[in-house]
């Protein structure tokens, strides 16, 4: 039976925003139970229903103790034993697995959602009538990744795309951009562009907007490609180490595109994209943690590149820094969402400490970055508002 993309977000909006109005734990509990009822009702495996749950273990740890080991709100029950030497309020313990619950029935819901059908989430954006803007490069990078049009790399259905990243090892691409040669990222990113591109104008014509749709999907999936990179797996001490190399291409998209708003729409696009694929541990809220480096990244690029100005190392540095805490901020604000105890957010601290480490190392990868791609587009200039008019009339005629 098909079901109507329309119906499947609107489905995912109603789980993620109505299980936040539930509080007994056996509302929530029984939330969660139908979307497993309806994981393999819809015929996703189990095995990957386990391994769904198991990706969330951390966070559920850390959640469930930081209500543990701290006393209640006022008004709050509390009930405490003592287990050895530690002492446990077990109320606490019930308030914080009944909010694990809560973002675990999302993270079903969200592949729910999307069963059968990893393209339905962007088609029932289009249909609800979001903006072209949007709905396309999601579309787009979805096609792209599942081997569909053609354009520059292996047609035919072969997923000769799929983001597994570049051919050399990590450290060896290290140590090129230490010598400050982005000559592989430069390459890459123009092939991803290509195909984009030429996939959109199949779509949609030759419309002002197509570039920077291309643009976006390109980013996007080059983002994607060195998101997958499988090294040093799971290491909970040296959190968002890749974000050396995935910061520059935040930049490059608020530099390349018209709009005024293009390195938020390559974390929104690549966000959705990753959520939908299954990517990372908590569902929809994923999409958020990768949309924020982009809002400060268009916020803060055309006030360093202002009146022509060439940004060294050092500031692209305290960019990334901001964008490295941005990016921190949306996982205090999950936090906030389940109203955790205030000594959960001083447990976040050292990742923050290592995000904003990693954030400032990307500025010299960004600064050989942004040299290097001039000819991949036209960043903003005294002209760009006309162009930028020109691009609104004709969003609004399609």
């Amino acid at each position: 039976m098909t079901v109507d993309p329309r119906l499947r977000v609107l489905y995912l909006l109603a789980v993620a925003v109505g299980i936040f109005f539930l509080h007994p734990l056996w509302q929530v509990a029984a939330v969660l139970g139908l979307q497993m009822v309806l994981w393999l009702a819809v015929g996703l495996p189990p095995r990957r229903l386990v391994r769904q749950t198991f990706k969330l273990w951390g966070f559920a740890l850390f959640l469930v103790l930081s209500y543990a080991l701290a006393r209640s709100d006022e008004g709050a029950p509390e009930q405490w034993v003592r287990w050895h030497w530690l002492k446990i309020n077990v109320a606490g313990a019930l308030t914080g697995a009944t909010m694990v619950l809560r973002v675990m029935a999302v993270v079903l819901a969200s592949q729910v959602a999307r069963a059968g059908d990893v393209r339905a989430i962007a088609a029932g954006l289009a249909k609800l009538r979001v903006p072209r803007m949007v709905a396309a490069p999601i579309d787009a990078v979805l096609a792209l990744l599942g081997g569909a049009g053609g354009g520059g790399g292996g047609g035919g259905g072969h997923r000769h795309e799929q983001p597994e990243g570049p051919r050399e090892g990590f450290l060896t691409a290290v140590k090129r951009l230490g010598r400050g040669d982005v000559a592989p990222l430069i390459g890459r990113l123009e092939s991803q562009i290509a195909r984009a591109e030429k996939h959109v104008a199949t779509q949609f014509g030759r419309h002002p907007w197509v570039r920077d749709v291309a643009l976006i999907a390109g980013i996007s999936l080059t983002m994607l490609g060195f998101k997958a990179i499988k090294i040093l797996p799971s290491i909970p001490f040296a959190p968002g180490y890749k974000l050396v190399i995935l910061t520059p291409f935040y930049i490059l998209a608020s530099l390349l595109t018209r709009t005024r708003v293009g390195a938020t729409l390559a974390g929104l696009t690549m966000g959705t994209v990753a959520f939908l694929m299954g990517d990372g541990r908590y569902g929809i809220f994923e999409i958020a943690k990768h949309v924020a480096p982009g809002v400060v990244s268009d916020l803060g690029v055309p006030l360093l590149v202002r009146g022509g100005r060439q940004p060294g190392p050092l500031s692209w540095s305290l960019l990334g820094t901001l964008m490295a805490v941005g990016r921190m901020a949306t996982i205090f604000c999950i936090v906030l969402t389940v109203q955790a105890p205030r000594v959960a957010y001083a447990l976040l601290l050292p990742g923050l400490a290592f995000q904003c480490t990693f954030g400032a190392l990307s500025g010299y990868v960004s600064y050989q970055l942004v040299r290097a791609a001039g000819p991949l587009g036209a960043p903003r200039s005294a002209g760009g508002k006309d162009e930028e008019a020109a691009l609104r009339r004709a969003e609004g005629k399609t």
